[in-house]
């Protein structure tokens, strides 16, 4: 009897890291669908000549895809949940290696998705995929990490996945239990079954770290519309809170309180912050 009742309470205890590692689906596809585009690739003419998936690493405008999406699009077209239209200004950085792509569209205070920490990604983490297959807008697919490894003859790693992807999908953000990117999706093995694959989100840090851009990881940085003088800003993320956000930015040797950000936001005592929201910084 007391051996039964010691499994009890081991099993008690790992339930809450068990229930930690389940997405939410319903409240992560509500949080991230927000921050995917279906993009619209199209020639000299203005046709539609393909389709794929993006999604925005920050507020103003910084949106991920696939290499193989982009390449020899004239014009780029990217729609949001509301419907919105954005157009593409421009290709920031390309990484044909790891089939990712960097482009900046014509938009400010948007919301936007996080990266997770390097290697978070193995073998049986649960995951989500929200794409555009077919642009089929906002679709929902799950599963896990199958493996990490690296492809046959070549260089590349990637993530093998369980998640469902389809044309269309190419550029999809790959999310954990937390909404976090853990991976980028990119292809899949039409000669297999459930044979799917995506770049893992350290080869997108390193791009970004590259082209000179910082916002994907969350750190705090000065408004690109405003002059020295003016706050700086920082993106929120899945699960962040005020007093977790002045922990964060002390570490990056930024002292400010929950109140001064309260009040120079003019947010209520009560008040929610949600994951994109853009919020000034003393």
């Amino acid at each position: 009897m007391i051996l039964r009742l010691g499994w009890l309470a081991l099993l008690l205890l790992a339930f809450p890291l068990i229930a930690a590692e389940i997405p939410d689906l319903r409240t992560l596809a509500k949080q991230a669908r927000p921050a995917v585009y279906l993009l619209a690739i199209q020639d000299e003419d203005g046709e539609v000549k393909g389709s794929g998936t993006g999604f925005l690493v920050s507020a103003d405008g910084l949106l991920v895809t696939n290499h193989h999406v982009v390449t020899g699009g004239k014009r780029i077209l990217a729609k949001a949940e509301n419907g919105g239209l954005f157009p593409v200004i421009r290709v920031l950085a390309t990484d044909p290696v790891n089939d990712l792509a960097l482009l900046q569209l014509d938009g400010k205070d948007l919301p936007c998705l996080t990266l997770s920490p390097p290697n978070s990604a193995e073998a049986g983490t649960r995951i989500a995929v929200i794409g555009s297959p077919l642009g089929l807008e906002g679709t929902l697919t799950e599963g896990i990490v199958s493996a990490r490894r690296k492809l046959p003859g070549e260089k590349r790693e990637v993530l093998q996945i369980s998640a469902a992807i389809s044309q269309g999908s190419s550029g999809s953000p790959v999310l954990d239990a937390q909404g976090h990117v853990v991976g980028i999706a990119s292809f899949l093995l039409a000669e297999g079954q459930s044979l799917y694959f995506a770049t893992p989100s350290e080869k997108l840090q390193a791009l970004l770290r590259r082209s000179g851009h910082t916002t994907g990881t969350s750190t705090v940085v000065p408004s690109s519309r405003t002059n020295a003088s003016s706050p700086r800003t920082f993106t929120v993320r899945s699960g962040d809170t005020l007093t977790r956000i002045c922990r964060d930015l002390k570490n990056q040797g930024i002292q400010a309180s929950p109140d001064q950000i309260r009040a120079l936001n003019q947010l209520a005592t009560n008040a929610l912050i949600r994951p994109g929201q853009v919020l000034k910084i003393p």
